[in-house]
């Protein structure tokens, strides 16, 4: 873990030897000095990193003026939350920084056991958080285990946060009776669990799980290739539920049938890819499993092949090499997308994409920039590739130098987001987040013309903010602004 403090005038107290930066990391909860911290010194000119000394000091020497940061790591600590100053060194004067925090990690453990009460061994246990991805909130992996002999688990080195715990047994072949998914204390649905509450340093024990079999239900059905209409064998269809979990079975030779029991009610995505006729064919598509279905039909074809150029509309130049490309899946199918790189000459090449609807980004992009429109045949299009499979579908990606810009000032250190409204074209790469200096200061460019919101968070979960329905719930509607091309809007908005 990493933590970055800017170095100023204001606030410091200077050392006495010239060119010097020194200091001090400390356990945030004992005050007790950090002995073996790594710690860089990153800014104009580089500085070999050490590490601190058995009173957890740490000091550069010959450092030349100007702006630096100073980031500390060591296993099992996590950086303080607060911002730092911003400030600059001045040519012939050292700084002592003020005690640099770095807080504990945690621990959560307890102990799998079965219906009779007796502990079950070889169980993955799993931590979960909850994190905003494209605008949703899923469960995102943090650590995982493994029960020992005693069934027993421990989790360890954890930063303070709410955090789910899952059970996952081991499935035997050939079983009816499966244990699902289950999460603390022993539901299998995330929603009906028990958050487990962990502050800094906390060591939680006794979170135990109880495992009970369930029948599950029935998966079956047929594997068809799509380019002959004729059942498929020798593969295999899995599905993967949205916390990791996978099942997998193969299909029977000569019939392309296959069947899975014992599936736990949720989301999954289902996945299965072969070769036919030297090339890829696959399926991909998303499962809500509510009862037994027993005529699910699985087409494999060919993955859709993205071709790209790049095109300047108006005045301006962009230097395209490096230039990074992301198709994401807009139909919530994990693994459903791609990246790319766009070369010298402002071409790029994506696939097999599995046929489905995707939204377009582009990263990397200059100061002013934006996408303006992205282009099939020379009309403005969404990315909608159902009905491509086995082709390549060229398109057009128009760039714009001339967006617009959005300043003003809120709480120093509050992450202001720009929220375009639901009318937007690609509005998904029209969405931006900075963070306030430390005089409530913020700018935004390459603004796509449009109409926004501009909302300013002192709290709020990293990409909450792409969330529609996290927004209405606010009490502060954020700030309404319209801008143009090449506009330059003044907003200043209030932290929430």
């Amino acid at each position: 873990m990493r933590f970055l403090l800017f170095l100023s005038l204001a606030g410091l107290t200077w050392a006495q030897d010239p060119l010097v930066v020194e200091g001090t990391v400390v356990n945030a909860l004992s005050g007790v000095p950090l002995r073996r911290v790594s710690v860089h010194l990153v800014g104009v000119s580089p500085v070999a990193p050490m590490v601190t000394d058995a009173t957890g000091r740490f000091r550069f020497v010959g450092v030349k003026p100007g702006r630096y940061r100073v980031q500390t790591a060591r296993q099992g600590f996590f950086p303080d939350a607060g911002l730092a100053p911003a400030v600059e060194m001045t040519a012939g004067r050292g700084v002592t920084v003020p005690p640099v925090k770095l807080w504990p990690g945690g621990s959560i453990s307890g102990t799998v056991n079965d219906e009779a009460g007796e502990p079950v061994a070889g169980v993955q246990v799993t931590l979960f958080r909850r994190a905003y991805l494209n605008g949703r909130r899923e469960l995102v992996q943090v650590l995982n285990s493994v029960t020992d002999d005693r069934g027993q688990y421990r989790l360890f080195g954890l930063q303070q946060d709410r955090y789910f715990v899952r059970a996952d047994a081991p499935r035997v072949p050939g079983e009816t009776i499966q244990y699902p998914s289950t999460f603390y204390p022993s539901m299998t649905e995330p929603e009906k669990a028990t958050l487990v509450l962990l502050a800094a340093g906390q060591e939680q024990s006794g979170f135990n799980i109880a495992l009970r079999p369930v029948s599950g239900f029935r998966i079956a059905g047929r594997v068809l290739n799509g380019l002959t209409n004729t059942p498929l064998d020798d593969l295999s269809v899995s599905i993967y539920s949205r916390g990791g979990h996978a099942i997998s079975t193969p299909v029977q030779h000569g019939s392309g049938r296959f069947a899975m029991n014992g599936v736990s009610p949720g989301l999954y995505d289902l996945v299965s890819t072969t070769m036919y006729d030297r090339r890829k064919i696959q399926a991909r598509r998303l499962l809500d499993v509510r009862r037994d279905v027993d005529d699910l039909v699985v087409t494999l074809l060919p993955g859709v092949q993205l071709s790209g150029r790049m095109r300047v509309d108006g005045e301006g130049e962009v230097k395209w090499s490096g230039l990074g490309v992301a198709i994401e899946s807009a139909e919530d199918v994990i693994g459903g997308g791609g990246v790319g790189r766009v070369d010298a000459e402002g071409k790029f090449e994506i696939g097999p994409l599995a046929a489905g609807r995707y939204t377009p980004k582009l990263h990397g992009l200059p100061t002013g920039a934006y996408l303006k429109a992205v282009k099939i045949a020379e009309q403005e299009a969404t990315l909608d590739l159902s009905g491509a499979a086995g082709q390549t579908v060229e398109t057009t990606w128009v760039v714009s130098m001339q967006g617009g810009k959005v300043t003003g000032k809120t709480t120093p250190g509050a992450v202001v987001a720009l929220v375009p409204t639901t009318d937007q074209p690609l509005r998904q790469s029209r969405y931006k987040a900075v963070e306030a200096d430390s005089e409530g200061r913020y700018e935004m460019t390459g603004v796509a013309p449009g109409s926004y919101q501009v909302y300013a968070f002192t709290k709020a979960e990293a990409g909450a903010w792409m969330d529609d329905t996290f927004l209405v719930s606010l009490a502060d509607g954020g700030v309404a602004v319209k801008v143009e091309e090449r506009e330059t809007k003044a907003v200043d908005v209030k932290a929430q």
